[in-house]
């Protein structure tokens, strides 16, 4: 405190020898409600740290200028009520993942010298059988085949489309990865090509599927399901990834209301 702020060098002595008298008379308080003497300390020595756990300084309401001490150790946080289901699931760096024998480490997953599995970030613990693995909760998406997405097009390239979908790399529509109009099942031609305008455009929102996913990370989509293809008539919502989970259905009708949403698995939602 005494060093980030602008003060001359006597006002901050003044300050800092202030600040050290109200810790002294604090620790001679403690001392005496826990029945232990307290003869001399020094500021920033071990003794004091154990005897005074963490001490805060912080500025209170109302009163500026003023400074007041805080344990943070008695500090009460304030109460958070716990979502059923998910306190078992979200963990943080260092919290025991499983100490189940015989199960797998996925990413974000280490395994101690004792044989427990720890989480190295914070994130939501996912099982496939016995692999376990912690899906980060906040995170660039990558995606995986069989993902319904929700993309813009950027750019009409020769024979495909370019699409972002908030991936680190643009994902591509190939043309004979769509559904041509009427259903009509037939080799891509020349004049496709030269029509491909008239299927998509620039800045068209549509939904699709990943295809594949490319070694360099590069994602494929089709559209050759009805259910995919431009979206009209709506609103985009960009939301972490991490809050659309892999379900079932992603083409959602909101019950009472009557609106039609679309889940993506990469944030994108459109209503």
């Amino acid at each position: 405190f005494y060093t980030n702020c602008s003060l001359p060098r006597e006002l901050a002595g003044l300050v800092q020898s202030a600040v050290q008298a109200r810790i002294r008379h604090w620790l001679r308080f403690r001392q005496t409600l826990q029945g232990r003497s307290f003869d001399r300390m020094a500021w920033g020595t071990d003794a004091v740290l154990e005897l005074a756990g963490a001490v805060a300084v912080e500025r209170r309401k109302g009163e500026e200028g003023s400074l007041a001490l805080s344990d943070a150790a008695s500090t009460a946080r304030p109460s958070v009520t716990p979502i059923p289901g998910l306190q078992s699931q979200l963990v943080c760096p260092g919290d025991v993942v499983s100490a189940e024998p015989g199960a797998l480490r996925g990413r974000g997953v280490v395994e101690r010298d004792d044989g427990k599995l720890v989480a190295t970030t914070c994130g939501a613990v996912e099982h496939v059988n016995k692999l376990l693995y912690v899906r980060p909760l906040k995170h660039r998406y990558g995606g995986s085949v069989g993902d319904v997405v929700v993309g813009r097009i950027v750019e009409v390239q020769t024979e495909r489309w370019a699409v972002e979908i908030g991936t680190s790399q643009l994902a591509q529509l190939h043309l004979g990865a769509i559904q041509l109009p009427g259903n009509v099942q037939r080799r891509r031609t020349d004049e496709d090509t030269m029509r491909m305008r008239e299927f998509f455009e620039d800045n068209d929102v549509i939904s699709a599927e990943v295809q594949k996913v490319g070694e360099s990370g590069e994602l494929s989509l089709q559209t050759r399901n009805a259910r995919y293809g431009k979206l009209q008539n709506g609103a985009l919502a960009v939301v972490p990834s991490v809050y659309v989970r892999r379900q079932a259905q992603h083409l959602v009708t909101l019950p009472r209301i009557g609106v039609m949403v679309v889940l993506g698995n990469n944030g994108w939602i459109w209503i």
